[in-house]
């Protein structure tokens, strides 16, 4: 497990301006703290009432993600969403979460974006069109996932399927 104060790839949290606004020593406006996870309105909001979810502790992505934390996160996230819902009554609500560059993870500390949403708001459709994967594809990937999912069962530690992906990037092959 990974200290307070570096991640398991032993990145400096004082360069993280979510580690600074968790030690009181960076601007935010925050809306909650708690123990374990604290939300705040982002610097440059999609509109009032778009709130971050962060850990306290420095974690760059949902992989670095401990079973204790995600409960405690996902506690918060319903929280303020709730509290989103009574306060800007949005017509619609997004939970996003996005981990690593192709995602669009520019702070590299896990967060949680809760955006409400209203019809024909600036933010736009988020999803493109499904692609058109063949059954073979889809049920080669189900089988996959749940292959690895059956193994976590089991008793490996959640995490363990890292394993599965270095063999992976060993052989050359990527997903999907």
């Amino acid at each position: 497990m990974a200290s307070a104060h570096v991640t398991l790839n032993r990145r400096p949290a004082r360069d993280c301006p979510f580690c600074r606004i968790a030690a009181g020593t960076g601007p935010a406006r925050l809306v909650s703290a708690e123990p374990e996870v604290i939300a705040f309105l982002p610097l440059r909001p999609v509109h009032p009432g778009h709130v971050l979810v962060v850990p306290r502790r420095h974690l760059e992505d949902i992989w670095e993600l401990d079973e204790d934390t995600a409960t405690a996160l996902s506690r918060t996230v319903l929280r303020v969403a709730h509290a989103v819902r009574a306060v800007f009554r949005p017509d619609g609500l997004n939970v996003i979460q996005s981990s690593g560059a192709a995602a669009t993870q520019t702070v590299p500390h896990l967060h949680v974006h809760v955006v409400p949403r209203f019809a024909d708001d600036r933010m736009g459709p988020i999803w493109p069109t499904p692609a058109d994967e063949s059954p073979a594809v889809l049920d080669d990937a189900a089988n996959r996932l749940s292959k690895a999912l059956q193994q976590d069962h089991q008793g490996d530690e959640l995490g363990q399927g890292e394993a599965a992906v270095e063999e992976r990037d060993r052989q050359g092959t990527r997903g999907p």
